[in-house]
């Protein structure tokens, strides 16, 4: 697997990917619909953030995306193939995005959390700070990860 930054062209091929990944959870077709809509990952967010992909054979399995604000880097966006979900892909992704954190300075990792993954956040070392509305009328769980 090779771990690579995404280039601004692949936006639209990672947004599809986002929401494949959203609809691997038990949401009702109407809720990723309207997740689809509210992402807003476009070529000019790539281009002005830091966005890696995970791919093998050349065909990109994951990505992440992240923003760095002073003393904390956010991680905006995780999302796996559902075929690649479980296979180690995700924490290979989040350690990379945990050692690029640190890289830039941060003192804090933190993301509002899919609900269905904060096993695997907390598993990552990942731990609660509270909540956050999000765009699709719901509250998502905030998590943080002290860097260094």
């Amino acid at each position: 697997m090779l771990i690579r930054r995404a280039r601004p062209d692949e936006a639209g091929l990672l947004a599809e990917l986002a929401v494949r990944s959203k609809a691997y959870w038990p949401y009702p077709p109407e809720f990723i619909a309207r997740f689809a809509e509210t992402l807003g990952l476009t070529p000019d967010v790539i281009a002005t953030n830091e966005a890696w992909v995970a791919e093998r054979g050349g065909a990109v399995l994951a990505f992440y995306l992240l923003v760095h604000r002073d003393e904390r880097t956010f991680l905006d966006d995780l999302w796996l193939e559902p075929a690649v979900i479980g296979q180690g892909i995700g924490r290979a992704l989040f350690s990379h995005a945990r050692e690029r954190a640190a890289a830039a300075g941060a003192r804090f990792l933190e993301w509002d959390a899919e609900p269905y993954a904060v096993g695997f956040y907390r598993r990552m070392g990942g731990r609660h700070i509270g909540f956050v509305d999000s765009p699709l009328g719901r509250e998502l769980p905030t998590m943080r990860l002290a860097l260094g």
